[in-house]
């Protein structure tokens, strides 16, 4: 059942996540920044909402971008990440322990709550729920 849950939690954050295959040169995007460190996942976070979540502006991709910083842990974040750019990884994360059932909830539990915080473009704590 543990297995089974972590399995539908990675493929619900790929679906979510996880842009389209696109080979280099045939109209992909370009590299969301040039150099490492904290900008980068920032940048890599705001790149995939942008890609996965339509109804979403860039603005409030990149207010989902900059709560993940503060709400997430390093870990938590990475992980996030993984589940669209290396599933793999991500896997192995949960297989040794790097990442429990309590950081997937609160991954999903952040999701949901910064979706409807940021969909503004601006970070509102008291958020209206989003439209259906």
């Amino acid at each position: 059942m543990h297995r089974m849950y972590r399995i539908g939690v990675a493929c619900t954050l790929m679906m979510a996540f996880c842009p389209p295959a696109l080979a280099a040169g045939d109209g992909g995007p370009p590299p969301m920044f040039a150099t490492p460190g904290a900008a980068d996942q920032v940048g890599l976070v705001t790149g995939l909402c942008g890609v996965q979540m339509k109804d979403m502006s860039s603005d409030a991709c990149r207010c989902l971008a900059d709560q993940s910083m503060t709400r997430l842990s390093d870990v938590q974040r990475d992980y996030l990440i993984a589940t669209a750019v290396s599933p793999p990884v991500a896997d192995r994360m949960v297989e040794d322990g790097t990442v429990g059932q309590m950081d997937q909830q609160l991954i999903f539990t952040f999701l949901n709550e910064a979706m409807r915080q940021c969909h503004g473009g601006t970070f509102q704590e008291n958020a209206p729920p989003l439209p259906q």
